[in-house]
C-alpha cells in the first residue's frame, strides 16, 4: 500500500495516522523510549496492512500480469498504483471527501511533527510540498511517481514504461478494488493495530 492508502487505512487519531505513514520510516524494533507508544501502534498497523497485501491472494494474482524480468518490482508498483485506483473509485472505499481528507491528513501531520520518527519528520516537509498523498492519482503523476521510483533504484529500471499494459489489463483495478477492500474490512474487524 502507498500513502493514501495508508492513510485511508489509520485508525481516527492522529498518532494512528503519524505511525500508519511513517511505517517506511521506521527499521527494525519499535522502542518506547523513541516513539509514543500509540505512534508505535501505528507502525505496527502499518506492518500488518503491508503483510495483508503482500500475501493477499488478489496481489499473488496481479503479480502474475508482470513480465518475468519485471516481477521483482511489482509489489511497489502495485502500491503506487492501488493510490490511483483508490482515487478513481474513492466512494467505494470511503464516506469522506476525498480532498477534504488529503487536507485534514495534511492538517492534522503539521500539528504533531514531534510525534514523528526522526526520519519520517526530515521527509515530511517533502512528502507535504510535493503532495504525496496526491502524487499518483492522474495519469501523470502515477508516471511521474514511477520514473522517480525507478530511477532510485541500485540499477535505474524505467518501471514507467510498463505502465499502459498494465493499466490496459482489464483485471487490475477490479482485483486491486477487491484487494483494498478485503484489507479494509479485516484491519477494521481487529482489536487494536
Amino acid at each position: 500500500m502507498n500513502f493514501l492508502a495508508h492513510a485511508l487505512l489509520s485508525e481516527p487519531f492522529v498518532h494512528s495516522l503519524v505511525g500508519n505513514l511513517a511505517g517506511d520510516f521506521v527499521k527494525g524494533p519499535l522502542v518506547p523510549s523513541v516513539l509514543h507508544p500509540r505512534v508505535i501502534d501505528g507502525v505496527r498497523r502499518h506492518r500488518r496492512i503491508d503483510a495483508l497485501s503482500d500475501t493477499h491472494e488478489g496481489y499473488s494474482t496481479l503479480r502474475a500480469i508482470f513480465p518475468p524480468g519485471r516481477r521483482r518490482y511489482a509489489g511497489p508498483v502495485l502500491d503506487v498504483i492501488l493510490d490511483y485506483y483508490l482515487w478513481r473509485n474513492w466512494s467505494q472505499c470511503s464516506t469522506w471527501d476525498r480532498n477534504n481528507f488529503v487536507e485534514d491528513v495534511y492538517n492534522a501531520l503539521e500539528h504533531c511533527v514531534d510525534l514523528m520518527p526522526p526520519l519520517f519528520r526530515q521527509a515530511f516537509p517533502r512528502l507535504r510540498d510535493a503532495d504525496w498523498l496526491r502524487a499518483a492519482t492522474s495519469l501523470a503523476g502515477l508516471e511521474r511517481s514511477l520514473t522517480r521510483m525507478g530511477a532510485r533504484l541500485r540499477r535505474p529500471v524505467r518501471l514507467q514504461d510498463d505502465l499502459p499494459a498494465l493499466l490496459d489489463e482489464p483485471l487490475l483495478e477490479r482485483e486491486m478494488l477487491r484487494t483494498f477492500l478485503a484489507i479494509q474490512l479485516q484491519i477494521e474487524d481487529a482489536k487494536g493495530p
